[in-house]
């Protein structure tokens, strides 16, 4: 609970010391009000967000305190989640159409019918379904 605290504390005198440096580096007047303040808030969010994520990074290898390493990994995490949660859903997808195709070969055997529109339905699936696999594969 106390380290729970303790990063709360942390990600809040970051945050403050961010606003801070916002203030005086960038020109407000660029934005507009309402967009000045949905960027403090975003950073705020994300400050937030990374200082929690460093200190599960230090906990995961087992370390007393949070090391410049520790805050990168986190940082790489943070910006690579979104993207990578596509290509994963999309691995998901293609698992799911790949199953479909291969489970419907038993079938079309069992039942001894081999229609063209079932045979090219089955491997267009496969086809589509492996490449989804494959693309998340070699995005992660």
């Amino acid at each position: 609970m106390s380290d729970l605290l303790n990063s709360e504390e942390t990600a809040q005198s970051v945050v403050q010391q961010a606003e801070g440096q916002l203030l005086q580096s960038a020109d407000p007047s660029s934005f507009s009000p309402s967009a000045f303040t949905t960027l403090e808030t975003r950073i705020g969010q994300y400050i937030s967000e990374l200082v929690s994520e460093s200190i599960k990074v230090s906990k995961r290898h087992q370390a007393d305190t949070v090391s410049a390493a520790h805050v990168e990994r986190a940082n790489e995490y943070l910006v690579t989640n979104t993207s990578r949660r596509i290509y994963r859903h999309l691995g998901t997808v293609g698992g799911v159409l790949l199953g479909a195709a291969l489970s419907h070969i038993p079938t079309m055997s069992s039942a001894g019918r081999y229609t063209s529109e079932e045979t090219v339905l089955s491997a267009a699936l496969g086809i589509v379904g492996a490449f989804m696999i494959a693309l998340h594969m070699a995005k992660d």
